[in-house]
């Protein structure tokens, strides 16, 4: 992008910054009574809708007895939910829902407090460690199709992280060491500063060297949160500033993997990303049916690597991403009726620098959308929604400036049905839409033809849910179709619009006390993706495991003592880009992880060690232009950790 464009790109930013402050603004000043909970299912703090849909809850208490160091392992644990890493350190993983493989963070909405992380380019990691477990107070994941909710990219389904508030005086700190010369700290306070104003700050620093050769990572982050109640609601301010750095090894060669599976392919590749975020937000009475709330969020991601091929070295490369959030909505809320009417508005700009040239892509994103939840009967409810999104892209492709747009409009419809306290229904049908990235319409160093169509999609699902004596059952079916889905092949380095695909798939899951101190909970997912027609008609999606289980079992002999052994069962899966199903799969494999907690006051001692049975395994890889290559999971390995907490 020559300085002329960035210039004016920098421009309009400002002219679009000035508008979205003035529109919140506004929104705050307007306002007028409520206390609030987040609920990801209504898009609302009000109150939990029973939504048609699939959804797990995980809270503070869970994930603390996980022993999970990071939301991917964590998630490792939840039926639905296919995580893989090919990097380590968990910063850098995929999180699939749905049967997505490569594009799964495109498809998939991570957010933060309702916030989309999900990165801007289809080569982006999701930045999960700007995500600090000891610092959150729920996760909520909601299976399936949310687009007319949450709009683009929600296709597989969301997970929202939900952190805590500061409306209480309290002190943490953590320490922890283990393999691979790993450690970390951490360390947070939540202090009332005077009735209804509260002030958040968490530190923390990681460092470890990972399991194979050139691999060493390092993160550092520092999380604000001052937040003001009044009688109408609170308004808040957050800050986050994330430095990132990992080295990447590469992929191997089957022969390189037999000889030493730590050793790297390249000497001098990494990523270091640096990644700052501001976002304001209010949330606020209008009247006895009506409440107001509004963020805006500025973010900025600036990043440097060097990504090298078997063909030839890497060379230094800039990515830099600038964006404005804007994301008003009112909620209104009559007798049992609620009604969700909300404006999303996204605006990107973004720059490559390589080798090759610069490339770029002013991309803006508008969407209106509506969804009423409406009781029919006594124990039925029905849910309809309607979404319209238009995007632009302002393409510059190696000095080639190209203009693009398109639209979509989908819309939903659920019914839910309680026949008694015990037991939930339902049945919903579903569309959504992925517009193409930012860098996916822009690769000059291979010619990427500009003018990638819109991915639309169709789902349709069914459940039913029990819970009742400490036991809890969930089983649904759903289809999910496509047409245009958005890939890549690495095989030619570029991305491609698949004709149509499916998904047909079925998950059961079990939870419940089996005696006074054991806990056992398991679940299983059946997932047939499949290309079904163009050039790849028949064949699965590479990345997408057909079956894939879960088991854990709990034992807790006291208040003090807490010891959980996680099962998990991946099935075989084609490499990455494999659309024809030629190359030779990933194996399958069972990996077992344990952990041990020990209460001692206001302090908790743990010790987990991850692939216990010390299995050879490989949870991702790609086939390419220079052959198939794997990237192998790390041994058996420890972690031991303490950390203290006081609340007032």
């Amino acid at each position: 992008m020559h300085c002329g464009a960035v210039g004016a790109a920098k421009g309009k930013t400002m002219q679009r910054l000035i508008l979205a402050t003035g529109l919140l603004v506004y929104g705050t000043v307007l306002a007028e009574t409520l206390p609030e909970i987040l609920v990801s299912a209504g898009r609302t703090a009000e109150h939990s809708l029973d939504i048609p849909a699939a959804a797990t809850i995980i809270g503070q208490e869970e994930i603390a007895d996980s022993g999970a160091r990071n939301l991917a392992e964590l998630l490792r644990t939840v039926t639905g939910v296919h995580v893989s890493d090919g990097v380590g350190g968990g910063g850098s993983a995929r999180i699939d829902m749905r049967g997505f493989g490569s594009t799964a963070n495109s498809n998939v909405a991570i957010m933060i407090n309702g916030r989309k992380i999900n990165p801007a380019t289809d080569s982006g990691s999701l930045y999960l460690n700007s995500i600090d477990l000891s610092n959150v107070a729920q996760i909520e994941i909601i299976e399936g199709s949310a687009g007319t909710l949450y709009g683009n990219q929600a296709v597989g389904g969301l997970i929202n992280i939900i952190t805590r508030r500061p409306d209480t005086r309290s002190r943490r700190t953590g320490v922890g060491a283990g393999s691979y010369n790993g450690w970390e700290l951490s360390g947070g306070l939540t202090e009332l500063i005077r009735d209804h104003v509260g002030l958040s700050l968490q530190v923390h620093r990681r460092d470890s060297d990972n399991y194979r050769e050139r691999n060493v990572s390092r993160m550092e982050r520092l999380d604000a949160r001052l937040e003001i109640g009044h009688h109408t609601g609170h308004s808040y301010i957050d800050a986050l500033v994330l430095q990132d750095y990992v080295q990447t090894p590469g992929a191997l060669l089957a022969p390189e993997l037999a000889r030493d599976r730590e050793q790297a392919v390249f000497d001098g590749d990494y990523l270091d990303t640096d990644s700052r975020v501001l976002r304001l937000g209010t949330s606020r009475m209008l009247d006895e049916h009506w409440r107001l709330e509004a963020e805006l969020a500025l973010r900025d991601d600036d990043r440097d690597f060097v990504q090298s091929f078997r063909a030839f070295a890497g060379t230094r490369s800039t990515q830099d991403r600038d964006s404005v959030e804007l994301t008003p909505r009112l909620i209104g809320r009559f007798e049992d009726t609620t009604v969700t009417l909300g404006m999303d508005f996204l605006s990107t700009d973004y720059e490559l620098v390589t080798a090759f040239g610069p490339q770029g892509d002013e991309q803006d994103i508008v969407a209106l959308y509506g969804q009423v939840n409406h009781p029919l009967a006594a124990n039925l409810s029905v849910t309809v929604g309607l979404r319209h999104a238009q995007v632009n892209d302002d393409i510059d492709n190696g000095g080639m400036t190209i203009e693009l747009g398109d639209s979509v409009t989908v819309g939903s419809l659920g019914f839910s049905y309680r026949p008694d306290p015990a037991w939930r229904l339902f049945l919903r049908a579903d569309q959504n839409y992925r517009f193409a990235k930012v860098d996916e319409h822009t690769n000059i160093i291979f010619g990427q033809p500009v003018g990638l169509d819109t991915q639309h999609g169709t789902s349709y699902e069914t459940g039913a849910e029990y819970a009742a004596g400490g036991i809890s059952l969930t089983a649904r079916a759903y289809h999910l179709r496509l047409k245009d889905e958005i890939s890549f092949d690495a095989t030619t380095f570029s991305n491609v619009n698949l004709s149509r695909s499916r998904r047909n798939g079925v998950a059961l899951s079990l939870d419940g006390d089996v005696s006074r101190d054991i806990r056992l909970g398991a679940g299983y997912e059946y997932l047939d993706s499949e290309i079904t027609s163009g050039t790849h008609d028949g064949s699965d999606v590479p990345l997408v495991p057909e079956h894939k289980a879960n088991l854990y079992v709990e034992y807790r002999p006291s208040l003090e003592w807490l010891a959980r052994l996680d099962l998990e069962y991946v099935d075989e899966q084609y490499l990455g880009s494999d659309y024809d199903n030629a190359s030779e799969p990933l194996d399958d494999h069972t990996v077992a992880n344990l952990v041990i907690h020990r209460e001692l006051g206001d302090w908790r001692l743990s010790a987990r060690v991850n692939n216990l049975f010390d299995e050879e395994y490989s949870e991702t890889g790609a086939t390419s232009f220079a052959g198939d290559g794997l990237n192998p999971a790390p041994e058996r390995n420890f972690w031991f950790g303490a950390s203290y907490r006081l609340e007032d």
